[in-house]
């Protein structure tokens, strides 16, 4: 190389102040990117008038606010971080019903999170998912207030379930749906020879759950680019989840139910129980799940499994909170096993090292 060329490089090349760097974003970027998505969904229920489930979100996260501040009077140091506080505030008003008391949503979230901080103490995160957690109690204590499962084994058993509850009014049907089901059955899906059947993209837009996390998947999914699209979060747990998922759904499920050989509804699967929500969002909450490559993989194709077994082909209110708990115990064997297998490593390596020397 020349010394010109050399020399240039050199004065292009940038000097930073501080010695390390992200590879990738931060927890604390991820969270804030979280944040501004869920803002995103809590203005389309402003749009769309929900002003009760708007009520129970800000319940949500006063409760959190206040457990923050009960923990700063007695600690007398900041242990919650507050953005990720506020997000996960959101998240539980959230997977709760529109209907269930502000009051109720308030007391609930402040106890479980201060007592979360007891438990764990002095630890940033905890190895459950509080969130999940406190929505399985908030289904215990108003039980009434949760929908049901919305499919039988009858209805299972017949192909496309799920535009059967369209045509019976269980989902709704907007104008636009029509038209642009025409426009994609004629032009890209015609080649692919599938035919969007009316509603399908009123599911995809507005599935008017009472549970808010259910409801706009569409927008779910556009929020899935920006989050995984600079590797902020892992694509391996959601991706392993969504295929194994998707799999049993299609293939296994009409086998249980005596149904249409390979046509388990994947529409109702994906589209209700908030599976795609929990896919991006929850299912690889920081704390709860492995950090190795291998352990991911496990951690994503059981969660697919468990979450098949427990939900089915979906219309669950609170099943994918189930199957993530489940993870979550599971995740502390895979831990183990990972920290057991990095202890014969370093030990390996410092064997070698005092042999070489």
């Amino acid at each position: 190389m020349k010394r010109n060329d050399f020399d240039y490089k050199i004065k292009k090349t940038p000097v930073l102040l501080k010695p390390y760097f992200f590879i990738k974003p931060s927890y604390s970027a991820v969270s804030i990117r979280i944040l501004i998505m869920l803002l995103i969904q809590m203005l389309l229920l402003l749009f769309t008038k929900s002003y009760s489930a708007l009520i129970v979100i800000l319940s949500s996260v006063a409760g959190g606010l206040c457990a923050y501040g009960l923990n700063y009077i007695n600690k007398r140091f900041q242990l919650f971080t507050l953005i990720p506080l506020i997000t996960q505030g959101i998240f539980i008003g959230m997977l709760l019903p529109q209907t269930f008391p502000p009051l109720v949503v308030f007391l609930l979230s402040f106890l479980v999170l201060s007592i979360e901080r007891i438990i764990f103490d002095n630890k940033a995160q905890s190895w459950v998912n509080i969130i999940c957690v406190t929505v399985i109690l908030a289904s215990f204590i108003g039980s009434t207030y949760f929908p049901g499962f919305q499919v039988t084994r009858d209805i299972l058993s017949i192909k496309n379930p799920s535009v059967l509850l369209i045509k019976s009014g269980a989902f709704p049907v907007y104008d636009f749906d029509a038209p642009i089901c025409n426009i994609l059955n004629s032009t890209v899906l015609y080649w692919f020879k599938v035919t969007l059947p009316e509603g399908v993209i009123s599911l995809l837009w507005d599935s008017q759950s009472i549970i808010p996390a259910f409801r706009f998947t569409f927008l779910t999914l556009i929020s899935s680019i920006f989050l995984f699209a600079d590797n902020g979060y892992s694509l391996t747990i959601p991706t392993i989840f969504v295929v194994v998922f998707g799999l049993l759904v299609r293939f296994l499920l009409p086998v249980m139910v005596n149904g249409p050989l390979a046509q388990g509804d994947l529409l109702l699967a994906f589209c209700t129980s908030g599976t795609v929500f929990f896919a991006v969002f929850i299912i690889q909450w920081c704390g709860t799940c492995p950090v190795t490559k291998i352990g991911k993989v496990i951690y994503g194709f059981a969660s697919g499994v468990i979450a098949f077994f427990i939900m089915g082909c979906g219309t669950s209110s609170v099943g994918m909170c189930y199957a993530v708990l489940i993870c979550n115990v599971l995740n502390l064997l895979i831990r183990v096993i990972e920290e057991k297998q990095d202890e014969i490593k370093v030990n390996k390596l410092v064997s070698s090292t005092v042999q070489s020397k």
